[in-house]
């Protein structure tokens, strides 16, 4: 039998008619309970002149809701039913920050806690099976402290260097749908 989303969708990426904007595209996400003192601490280490801020997307800069990426790039044609029948079935993941690090583009710096865990990479494969378009082959789990001006980052990873010891729980997963909406789910 002839999938129909599935066909539809392979002749509008060949014809090169898809989305590409970051926020058409669904995103799950686990959410942190990080204690708040501790979060400012880290935040007030930034100087405000090495924030990279991008007036027209106000998603940059300081990052606000402490969160690790699960899977991005799901399609508009994701049932919400699907996600959940997976979401059901997770145990609450078990994850440690191992290191502070960063990556760049020509835009800017993502400064990050990397992340330990198992769990997440399991929790990434088992997503995968559902229509996504990721342009990241490998996983690698992370918490975005800042968006930083190119070339900014080293100065901080040195700085924050003993932070990554910071107490953390997960609260919540998130699904963020390509349309916007988000839903929440409780961790068991």
């Amino acid at each position: 039998m002839m999938n129909i989303k599935k066909e539809l969708r392979a002749a509008l990426l060949k014809e090169g008619k898809h989305k590409t904007h970051k926020n058409e595209y669904g995103c799950l996400m686990v959410y942190l309970d990080v204690a708040k003192k501790d979060w400012d601490k880290l935040q007030e280490m930034i100087d405000d002149e090495d924030l990279y801020i991008d007036k027209e997307d106000p998603s940059y800069g300081r990052e606000t809701e402490p969160h690790a990426t699960v899977l991005f790039g799901f399609h508009a044609d994701v049932e919400d039913e699907d996600i959940e029948k997976e979401i059901d079935k997770i145990k609450t993941p078990k994850i440690g920050f191992k290191g502070i690090s960063a990556f760049s583009n020509e835009k800017f710096d993502v400064l990050k806690f990397d992340v330990d865990s198992e769990d997440m990479h399991k929790m990434n494969a088992k997503f995968k099976k559902f229509p996504h378009t990721n342009n990241f082959p490998d996983y690698h789990p992370h918490v975005t402290i800042a968006y930083l001006k190119p070339k900014t980052a080293d100065k901080y990873i040195k700085k924050m260097k003993g932070m990554e010891d910071m107490a953390i729980k997960l609260d919540k997963l998130v699904y963020s749908k390509p349309d916007g909406d988000k839903k929440t789910y409780e961790l068991k």
